[in-house]
Order: C-alpha cells, then structure tokens, then sequence
C-alpha cells in the first residue's frame, strides 16, 4: 500500500497520520487495521511515530510472553491468567459474524400456486393492483380517494382522486390525450388537457397496466385530469448502514460455458480475495458477493448457441461453476439467483437453481441458493437483488434510457414501484402473491441482465448494475451494444461509498 492509499485509509476512520509514521509503516510493513483499531481505543486523532512505537514495543513483550508460556506445563499455562494476543493472519471480514438475513416472503421457491388459469390471472392482477394502491394511499392527498364507480354515481363534485390502472392510452384527433384506466368496479377514460404542460410530459412516460393516482373532475363521460401522482418512492428515504466496515461485491452474468467467458479474469477476481493481489485492505473486508442471474450460458436459449458453447453440457456448465466459487474464501458468504440463461423457468418470479443441476453449489455453507428477486438484509443494508430481464422492455418503451446506462432503466422501476410494470411483453407467472411489487424500499437495488456497468442514487437508494463477464457477443455487436466485462462494483456498507475495480488486466 503506497502513501496515498494509506493516507485515505486513515482519513475514512478519522484519523492523521504524520509522515513519518507513515514512512514507518511502509518501511516495516505494518498493519495499518490493527493500527487504525489501537488508535480509535485510546481516542487519538494524530498517528505519531510516538504511538507507533508503544504498539510494536508492547507487541514484543507479548510475544515474549507467549514464548515463556510455550515452556510451561499445559496445567500451569491453563492457570495462568496472563491473556496473550496473537497477531491473527486472517483477514478482517473472516474475524466478523455474517449477518446475512434472506427475506423468506420474498422467495418464490416452493411456493408457487398457479395453475395457468384464467381466475389465476385476474386473481394476480386484482393482488397487483391492491399493492400498488395501498402505496399511493401512503400520500395524505389519497387517503380518501373514491372508486371508479363512486365517481360516477356523485357526478361533477368538484375534484375527486381517483387510484387507477392504465389499460391503454391515445391521443384525439383534437390533440388531447387520453388514458383508459379502470380498477375492480369499473373503467373510465381520462382526459389530459393539451395545455397542460406537465401532463402531457408525463403522458408520454406513461406504461400499460401502471397503476397511478389521478387527480381531476367528472365531465359528461369524461375524468378531466389535472394532477398526476405515480407510486414513486418519498422523496427522503434514509439509508440504514452497517455499523462496521464491511464491503460487499457485485457479480452477475458470468455466462460459464460461452467460449466468451472471460475465465481467466473471473480467477483475478478470486485471487484478489484470497489476498494475492493489490488493494488488500478492500479484499479482506469483502463479507458478501451477491451473483445477480446468468451464472451458466445454458443450452438451447438462443438460436444456434450450441456454436458459441465451449462447454456444451447444461450440468458440466453448472460443475466447472461449483469449482471456480470453491475457490472463494469460505467466509464470504454468497447469495446466487437465478437468470434467463439460467436452467429454471423463464416466466418470472424464478425459483432457484435446482439441487439436482448443481449439487455441489448445495454442500457449501457459504453459498445460499435463491429466488429471482429477492430480498437481503446485509449487515442491517436491506437489498434487492433481481437479475433484469424486464429491463429490454423498460429501454424499448422509454425515451432517455438506454443499454449504455441501464440506471436510468432501473430508477424507472423505483418510480412505478414494481418490476414488470407492464404485463405481456415479458413472461410472468400470474401468482396469487405479487413478488415483483417493490411494497418495502431497499437500500440498494442490484440488476445485471444488460452486461453493461451502471450506478446512480434515487432518493436514497443505491442503484446498481454490476456488468458482465462475458466478452462482446455477435448479437452485441449487431445491436451497436458495448458491454463493460470484468468490472465489479464493492461497496463499503458502513459509508455506503462504491468502488469500481477492473480485474481485466
């Protein structure tokens, strides 16, 4: 560690340190943790050479300790009541208890109910639309709204709100611009009046089978619009931290399998956490990687893929997988869900990867197999983890969000509050719980799916797309699209500061 990492080291923790303690530390390779420890228990601001001396000088005496204890009989080594401290050889991140939690209402695994019936679908819409009310109901203007049907039997009283799902939207040949909506007692047609600038902005943002709170007043047929309230998140969300310094990892799409996969990276990254790369103080504090889909390239997902396959083997794809997280160290616990590449049903909610696909992944105690999306409290850092496949409907709707910054795609999520905001492009299993409803609001909200690194802060959450390792597709390269391979976000759960670290070269 040179200088000027040190120095930002001991800036994080509130401490100065002077030069020529820093030259000492540099020179006789000393811890700067166990420094940064000793220096926060006896309350210093200021590293002197000093301080530095007394810590290296009581470490001495204690080995000497130790090694007259190392003399002594066990029964009077038992008795003695001499503490010996060792300095440990393992990393931080090891010395500390996890304190992972997976949300269980958030899991599909083994819960799944539908039967692929007609009532199962107006059942999940009628669950859909209940959801995402009672959020718009939070807004002290809505707590009174009035049904579709109440509206229309008082006629034109004034201003009403009403809370609503979109089923289609046009424009008149008048220039004005209209929206079908309904709820469970009946339909309406809401009317945007052309002069109203705001709306008509909003207009176009507008998604099918979104649910919205409308402000406006009854005309003939007609609900004259004249405020529009999305579900969106507060505007102030406070972020809960973790109260010590531990870093989590963002993975996903490593597409094992592919001639594309970029292996020999992947493995940097794995032996950077075993301390054997640069940046060791951020390495031995990462506690958690969470794998965000697509850990396999599959067999049979596209046309033709079996040319792309390095591996052609669905359950082969799987094992070479078990060994390369083997290697991770054991006290890093991983969280791994599934995605559309991934050998579990393509409708979302996914359930996790099957035991019998990868059994190896099952016998690690570090590894927990689990629903795509989910939800994760890490350290105290409530988390949402979803794979992203809706994100190619939300890009192919919406002007101002690309492939190249898939954020802007994502915070689009956090708006609508939900995952699939619209129903019928992507493949959704009409359960009778709404597991893509956003109801509790994360404080970080990882996607992969589009292969192509981003981040951004909405309102207090943390937005994350964590990339790819996977090289440059032929399918990429038709589209114009340039992924970001090898570059994994690590973000310090104490300050909620994010890293950006390449493992490509």
């Amino acid at each position: 560690m040179n200088k000027e990492e040190l120095i930002k080291l001991f800036q994080e923790h509130g401490l100065i340190p002077s030069t020529g303690s820093l030259e000492r530390i540099i020179s006789e390779e000393l811890n700067p943790i166990e420094i940064i420890e000793a220096a926060k228990q006896e309350n210093l601001w200021l590293i002197e050479e000093k301080f530095l001396e007394g810590l290296v000088k009581k470490e001495e005496e204690l080995e000497a300790v130790a090694e007259d204890l190392s003399t002594l009989p066990e029964a009077e080594k038992e008795r003695s009541s001499v503490k010996v401290f060792r300095r440990t050889s393992k990393p931080y991140a090891a010395q500390i208890e996890s304190e992972l939690n997976i949300y269980t209402d958030s899991e599909i695994t083994g819960r799944s109910t539908c039967s692929g019936d007609i009532e199962n679908f107006v059942e999940y819409f009628n669950v859909r639309y209940q959801n995402l009310r009672d959020i718009v109901r939070e807004r002290v203007d809505y707590r009174s709204y009035v049904t579709i049907e109440e509206l229309k039997r008082r006629g034109g009283n004034g201003e009403q709100r009403i809370i609503v799902m979109v089923s289609d939207k046009r424009k008149s040949k008048s220039g004005h611009y209209l929206l079908e909506v309904e709820d469970p007692t009946g339909s309406i047609t809401v009317l945007l009046p052309s002069d109203n600038s705001t709306l008509t902005k909003l207009f176009e943002r507008i998604l099918p089978d979104e649910v919205l709170g409308i402000k406006g007043r009854i005309s003939n047929s007609l609900f004259i619009a004249s405020e529009i309230t999305p579900p969106d998140l507060p505007i102030t969300h406070v972020t809960h931290r973790a109260e010590e310094q531990v870093y989590v990892a963002f993975l996903s799409d490593l597409h094992v399998g592919s001639y594309l996969f970029l292996e020999k990276e992947f493995k940097n990254f794995i032996s950077w956490l075993r301390g054997e790369r640069n940046h060791k103080e951020i390495a031995e504090r990462i506690k958690y990687i969470l794998i965000a889909g697509d850990l396999v390239d599959g067999i049979g997902v596209y046309p033709s893929q079996e040319k792309e396959l390095i591996i052609p083997d669905i359950y082969e794809q799987y094992h070479h997988l078990s060994e390369l997280l083997a290697e991770i160290p054991d006290y890093v616990e991983i969280v791994v869900i599934p995605g559309n590449h991934d050998a579990v049903r393509k409708a979302e909610p996914q359930p996790c990867i099957p035991k019998e696909l990868c059994p190896k992944l099952y016998e690690f105690e570090n590894i927990h197999m689990s629903s795509n999306p989910v939800m994760l409290s890490l350290h105290g850092v409530k988390t949402l983890v979803y794979h992203g496949t809706t994100l190619d409907t939300i890009i192919g709707s919406l002007s101002g969000v690309s492939y190249a910054h898939p954020e802007t795609a994502m915070v689009e999520y956090l708006k609508r509050r939900h995952l699939a905001p619209t129903y019928g492009h992507d493949s959704i299993v009409p359960e009778n719980h709404d597991y893509l409803v956003l109801k509790d609001i994360p404080d970080i909200f990882h996607c992969g799916h589009v292969h192509t690194n981003g981040y951004t802060n909405y309102r207090g959450v943390h937005v994350i797309n964590s990339g790819t390792w996977q090289g440059r597709t032929k399918y990429q390269e038709q589209l114009g699209h340039i992924p970001t391979p090898c570059k994994v976000p690590i973000m310090n759960l104490q300050n909620m500061e994010l890293n950006l670290i390449n493992f490509s070269g």
